[in-house]
């Protein structure tokens, strides 16, 4: 881990030289700059507070790189502020606060909206049938879904993606210390991170390098 944290480090300093201007994505909000360090006291106080036990690649990161700033999107959010569910900078703002010590509940990609209309179309197909004991189950499946809670739990809200949609750290649960994007604000579902040609479950240093490889090519092109 101490290797990935001196190649982070030097890459990031490569990057900043790269895109000077900041061109890239997000770049003008964070200007390559990570924020201070937390020393590992104030880590291990938020873990008693919200009972968890964060994922130690991040808790490298925080202790040793910086607490948020340069970063992936619209940059990395602090360890407090990761708290929040959704971000809003109006005055009024009215902030949700993820459950942290409840796991979370996942480990492959879920989307309520496709499983509603999937259940929509065989309710139809019930009632053009003539199956009512069919069409009345269906419909208790659809309140089911309707009722389920957002499970918003056991994850911290890392990255801002834009339009909604966020980035987060799992820290509890089978899938602790995997990077995952919650889209369902565009009815897009929640899923194991697959952006920048990504592919299969990936863990915060390796999201973390992967957007400095990406966007280092990005800036040199």
């Amino acid at each position: 881990m101490d290797e990935q944290i001196e190649r982070i480090k030097s890459k990031l300093s490569q990057l900043k030289e790269l895109d000077s201007e900041f061109k890239q994505f997000g770049a003008k909000n964070h200007k390559y700059i990570l924020n201070p360090p937390l020393t590992l006291s104030q880590v291990n106080q938020f873990e008693t507070e919200y009972q968890v036990s964060l994922p130690q690649e991040y808790v490298t990161f925080l202790t040793t790189l910086g607490n948020g700033g340069a970063g992936p999107f619209h940059g990395l959010n602090t360890l407090i502020d990761s708290r929040i569910m959704y971000f809003d900078d109006s005055e009024l703002a009215q902030h949700s606060y993820f459950e942290l010590s409840k796991p979370f509940p996942y480990t492959e990609s879920w989307n309520v909206e496709k499983e509603l209309a999937e259940i929509d179309e065989k309710i139809e197909q019930a009632y053009e049938n003539g199956d009512e004991a069919l069409e009345e189950q269906l419909l208790a499946e659809k309140s089911a879904l309707i009722d389920l809670p957002q499970n918003d739990y056991g994850r911290l809200n890392i990255s801002d993606y834009g339009c909604g949609i966020t980035i987060s750290l799992i820290i509890t649960g089978e899938e602790k210390g995997n990077i995952w994007t919650d889209d369902r604000v565009n009815d897009g579902g929640i899923y194991s991170y697959a952006e920048l040609e990504n592919t299969g479950k990936i863990s915060f240093l390796n999201w973390y390098e992967l957007w400095l490889d990406h966007t280092i090519k990005e800036s040199a092109i």
